[in-house]
């Protein structure tokens, strides 16, 4: 947001939305509609079946950031439960690897002898692993880490062996601002670019290259992958499920129920949300100490540190936090004033899902960005254990038979959108 420095508290409270002569948010997107919603979505298995053909198979997948894999030689293995070939099949797994040019590619993490898995390693670990080969622990055939096959134990033995046809099955890879995609598709139907618009474009220069991570935190919860994703993307639950940690930061007497300042809905599923800070809000005396010395990941900093950080507060509300930007099917990367934080939803079955949440700070350049770093961390971990505590108790309701229909606010468009969006995909 680019701020008048003349501006003061008051002079932003009246730019503020007027809550109760707004006009809904539903007027200005029709075709989103405001009736209720059918909760077959979340609990047909037949219907999760047709989410993994129409959607998880078909479209480009987050899988990492390529501060993980730095150096020629560096991988990951990413293990995707939904593109399983087989309704209750073994979960396929993919290398994500640096080659010896530099260059990043995917794989499939199957050995073209047998199909033995080629790299074992645990896919939830952060830690990078390196090898100058890829080498099939099964019966040693080796692989470069461009995909080519390159050496077969006793290979004069085997009946028309074409090393060039047996390289390591490629997946289709693509990298935007560092974040790495997969497509599992053998024939993607639009480019990375083409999915992820308006996204690429509006955080075209926003610093992600410039940001490495501080903290991971992941957990398998016994929930549809839908209900996981609603449950951070809308700030109505912020007043009961973040009472004990951060309710006075966002639900303040100017907006109390932590109502988004703007809301927009793009095609494809992909949406966006702005929340702001309550002005009212006065830190804890170490969280002053910390915000001299860095950023926070929410109210960091006056107009003069926006501009280091173009694309977030795209329509320049007032009091500004952080944006929720949702990347369909089952991204967030919530950009802020000195970084971002970001979740991934991985569906294992109707009603389990594979959570990842990370938060992501601008790269230290001094002892003290570190401080603060570690000190926002801790506040979003804990606001993380909240989020996740409601969820198996959403999925319990849903299949209780106590419930047909959900209902959604205004404030909550963007788990609408992502719904409407799902349906038309598995109905088309």
């Amino acid at each position: 947001m680019s701020m008048n420095p003349a501006e003061t508290t008051e002079d932003l409270k009246r730019r503020l939305p007027d809550w109760q002569h707004r006009k809904p948010i539903a007027e200005r997107y029709p075709d989103v509609g405001t009736g209720a919603l059918s909760i077959e979505p979340y609990v047909s298995e037949e219907f999760f079946e047709a989410e993994r053909a129409k959607i998880f198979k078909k479209m480009w997948l987050y899988v990492g950031r390529a501060e993980r894999i730095p150096k020629p030689g560096d991988y990951f293995v990413q293990v995707i439960e939904a593109v399983r070939s087989k309704r209750d099949g073994t979960f396929p797994s993919f290398i994500i690897c640096r080659d010896r040019h530099g260059e990043i590619r995917a794989f499939h993490n199957t050995c073209q002898h047998r199909g033995t898995t080629v790299c074992w390693n645990a896919h939830e670990t952060w830690e990078t692993s390196h090898r100058k080969y890829f080498t099939c622990r099964f019966h040693g055939w080796v692989y470069d880490t461009d995909g080519t096959l390159k050496s077969v134990p006793d290979a004069q033995l085997f009946f028309d062996l074409d090393k060039a046809k047996r390289g390591l099955k490629p997946v289709h890879c693509a990298v935007w601002k560092d974040f790495i995609f997969i497509n599992v598709d053998p024939a993607p139907r639009q480019t990375l670019l083409e999915q992820i618009r308006p996204h690429a474009e509006l955080l075209q220069d926003f610093p992600f290259e410039r940001i490495r991570k501080r903290g991971i935190w992941t957990a398998t919860v016994a929930v549809n992958w839908k209900v996981a994703i609603d449950a951070f993307q809308e700030g109505y639950h912020v007043s009961t499920v973040h009472a004990a940690t951060l309710p006075e930061a966002f639900c303040g007497p100017l907006n109390p129920y932590c109502r988004p300042t703007s809301i927009r809905v793009y095609p494809q599923g992909n949406r966006s949300v702005t929340f702001m800070v309550s002005p009212d809000f006065e830190p804890p005396e170490v969280e002053k100490w910390v915000r001299r010395r860095g950023s926070s990941w929410y109210a960091a900093g006056g107009g003069e540190t926006h501009g280091q950080f173009p694309g977030v507060n795209p329509d320049g509300d007032p009091f500004y936090a952080f944006d929720c930007h949702g990347f369909f099917p089952n991204m967030l990367v919530d950009p802020f004033i000195g970084g971002f934080y970001g979740h991934e939803f991985w569906p294992i079955s109707v009603n389990k899902t594979r959570w990842i949440g990370s938060i992501n700070f601008l790269e230290a350049t001094k002892p003290s960005d570190l401080i603060a770093n570690e000190h926002g961390k801790t506040l979003l971990r804990d606001a993380f254990r909240e989020d996740t505590v409601t969820l198996d108790a959403t999925q319990i309701g849903l299949e209780s038979g106590a419930i047909e229909t959900t209902i959604l606010s205004d404030m909550e468009m963007a788990p609408r959108h992502l719904y409407n969006t799902v349906v038309e995909m598995v109905n088309g």
